[in-house]
């Protein structure tokens, strides 16, 4: 007995010896600690010496060779030569976890890699064994020297001893990696997340370079496309043109539509009200300028309508009417997303097509004919991910009526469009310039999904282009073909619905992407709407929104974001008359036009600049005070017009008493005058004939007081 007993004390010695940490582990460690300030206890998830690590990996997909690295920290590796896959992890390199994973554990994942390709790339990920559930997933340009490449991750989930893989998927061209090095630290709570260091080499895209040819082009179409001439005449009383009068032209509003996902229960009284976050939905710039449009994130996605998750259904509605009041226009997200994942627990296979259908159906119908939200929505994403989303497709598939199963979508789209007939119904997916630079992009699939559709007939509107992009985010030239493409292809109106960028990213990159991809969108004749996924970090599905950090401090994309659309694209201009036509050529959109009087006072108007715009301005400073309508208190009616004009003022004219009415067309022509005395107390002028546009009416009384009213014509 006591033998054994010493003999086994004899292996438990050399396993302890044999699994001490090598020196590559105590140079990483030192590395760690030196460089980046990590704390030098730590677990470690995969094995602590390069032997042990080495024994677990699996190489699937091309050839492996045994390498040994020399004048390098690291002595043992493997050379993979992989062949381009239609998927990325057709060919890959992977460890199963050695130690469990708690979750909130902050963790590091190390790889020291190299490839004699230039352009090589590859995914590094950290996921569930089974599942595939990603707690990391980077993509990384691999240098043709060797580099250390660092990812952290914060584990959402707890993970046994082997059920947390991590690996490297290489499929993405055809290329050689080098990989060696491989580690996993665990520094549980002992460190903040943001100390962790993400190494993951230089990040880049095609068409960041100051001079890239796409940001001229870009650049005179957006002057072709998002501006429109404005010209005005200024009057006096006498109905000659003005001189020395100061004109502000004012930007409230652009006519594309910038804007973000939205959290229904931080705002308008909502039960987790947060004042900055409401505030910022409408004062993004200190200047009162904000969004003019947003998408509620969950709250009208069926299984968060049903089950009320954040705010009850007149909750919604109220805060639909609040936006709507701010001059802010919604996007509903959305009618159907065709998963069981995404549906309520009793939408799954085990239910017959029938019972799935009636409930879609009573589903739309609840959503569209609430009152205040289905049809107050602008837009509606009738169908989401359509192309990666097929349960419901597949399980209608060979039952009565539908071949394909997809015969379903163009029947969801027939009852949105009876249901919600002004609202413009997209198709949204994420195949198409989030990933068009990869293999696995998927957007031939998503156009042919569109071609049967709208060979079925129905009405698709709109064509939504998610934009959650990875940290080698698409060149802006590929984005501006993908566009171009579908532009061409289908002449839809589209837009970039869910916009961000990983996290890891590099600061100044993410700033640089914004500015770039808010060009290209805002430069593309398809596009007219730009919206973010979330906007502050505090209300962001992945805690890094484009716009502001938990603190509502501004992130450098967030400066970018507001530089460009309400600085870069905006128009706030002061015009002196001489005499002759104010012009000037303005960003589309939403204006204010005030005339500072001599006294002090002003005088405004506001019009909406869509095209080329002229009108004429008689203000009160010029001519006198607002005295005869304040007298005779004359209302114009309707505004907008189609048929009359309709006049009436409190009483009688008496006999001496006239009012004299002129009516101008936004070119400056007369195309109306007419002298009322003694007349009764209303009045109407017949307008059929006139073309549609903007009329600028013009009321003079007995002493010469005037005042004028700008009215729609409209037919």
């Amino acid at each position: 007995m006591r033998q054994i007993t010493i003999f086994s004390f004899f292996l438990v010695s050399l396993s302890s010896v044999a699994f001490a940490q090598d020196a590559y582990h105590i140079s990483l460690q030192n590395l760690l600690q030196n460089t980046h300030g990590l704390p030098a206890q730590q677990d470690w998830i995969l094995p602590n010496t390069e032997s042990a690590t080495f024994n677990i990996s699996t190489n699937y997909g091309g050839s492996t060779t045994v390498i040994n690295p020399a004048a390098q920290s690291f002595t043992l590796g493997r050379r993979r030569v992989v062949a381009q896959g239609a998927n990325p992890w057709d060919a890959g390199h992977l460890y199963p976890s050695q130690a469990a994973v708690a979750a909130g554990d902050k963790c590091l994942i190390v790889f020291w890699m190299r490839s004699p390709d230039p352009g090589a790339k590859l995914s590094l990920f950290a996921e569930h064994h089974t599942t595939y559930e990603k707690e990391a997933l980077v993509d990384i340009n691999v240098s043709t020297d060797w580099v250390m490449y660092a990812v952290p991750f914060e584990s959402q989930a707890g993970y046994a001893a082997g059920s947390l893989n991590i690996g490297l998927h290489l499929a993405w061209n055809n290329q050689t990696i080098e990989i060696a090095g491989a580690a996993c630290l665990n520094y549980k709570n002992t460190v903040s997340f943001s100390d962790l260091p993400a190494l993951i080499g230089d990040i880049t895209y095609d068409g960041i370079s100051p001079d890239a040819p796409w940001r001229a082009e870009a650049a005179a179409a957006i002057e072709q496309l998002r501006k429109a001439n404005l010209s005005i005449t200024v009057l006096d009383g006498n109905g000659q043109a003005a001189s020395g009068v100061s004109v502000r032209v004012e930007m409230l509003q652009h006519d594309f539509k910038f804007g973000s996902a939205v959290v229904s229960n931080l705002f308008n009284g909502g039960s987790a009200q947060n004042n900055i976050y409401e505030e910022k939905l409408t004062n993004l710039d200190g200047f009162g300028h904000g969004f003019n449009e947003v998408v509620f994130e969950n709250d009208l996605k069926w299984p968060a309508w049903e089950q009320t998750w954040l705010s009850e259904h007149a909750e919604i509605a109220d805060d639909v009417t609040w936006l709507l009041n701010q001059g802010i226009s919604i996007r509903g997200h959305n009618l159907a997303w065709p998963g069981w994942n995404y549906s309520p627990s009793d939408i799954n296979e085990s239910q017959t097509p029938a019972y799935i259908k009636n409930r879609i159906w009573n589903h739309i119908t609840d959503l569209l004919e609430y009152p205040g939200v289905g049809t107050a929505c602008a837009d509606w994403d009738a169908i989401n991910e359509i192309t990666q989303v097929t349960d419901y497709a597949n399980h209608f598939a060979g039952t009565p009526n539908y071949t394909t199963g997809r015969e379903l979508y163009k029947e969801i789209f027939d009852l949105a469009k009876s249901l919600a007939p002004n609202s413009t119904l997209y198709l949204n997916d994420y195949v198409a310039i989030e990933q068009a630079d990869s293999p696995i992009n998927a957007i031939e699939l998503w156009k042919s999904r569109i071609d049967e559709l709208i060979a079925a007939g129905a009405p698709i509107e709109g064509l939504g282009f998610q934009g959650h992009f990875s940290l080698a985010p698409t060149g802006i030239p590929r984005v501006k073909a993908v566009l171009d493409d579908f532009w061409n292809t289908y002449g839809l109106p589209a837009k970039v619905t869910e916009y961000d960028i990983h996290h890891l990213a590099p600061q100044t990159i993410q700033a640089q992407y914004m500015r770039d991809i808010l060009t290209i969108t805002f430069a593309h004749p398809s596009m007219n709407g730009f919206l973010m996924w979330g906007f502050w970090d505090g209300a962001h599905w992945l805690g890094n929104a484009p716009l502001f950090n938990t603190d509502w401090t501004l992130k450098p994309s967030g400066e970018a974001f507001v530089d460009q659309v309400f600085n870069q694209w905006w128009t706030d201009e002061t015009l002196l008359s001489n005499g002759e036509v104010l012009s000037l050529n303005g960003y589309k959109g939403k204006y204010r036009i005030t005339v500072q009087c001599a006294d002090g006072s002003t005088y405004e108007n506001r019009i909406n600049l869509l095209a080329d715009t002229s009108f004429v301005l008689q203000p009160n400073c010029i001519v006198g005070t607002e005295q005869a309508h304040i007298d005779y208190g004359i209302k114009i009616m309707p505004n907008p017009a189609s048929d009359f004009i309709y006049f009436n003022w409190k009483e009688n004219l008496l006999p001496d008493e006239w009012i004299g009415i002129s009516v101008w067309r936004a070119d400056g022509v007369q195309v109306y005058k007419e002298k009322l005395n003694g007349h009764e107390g209303h009045f109407q002028i017949p307008i059929s004939n006139w073309i549609a546009g903007l009329y600028t009416v013009v009321i003079m009384d007995t002493s010469g007081q005037t005042f004028s009213k700008i009215i729609q014509i409209c037919h």
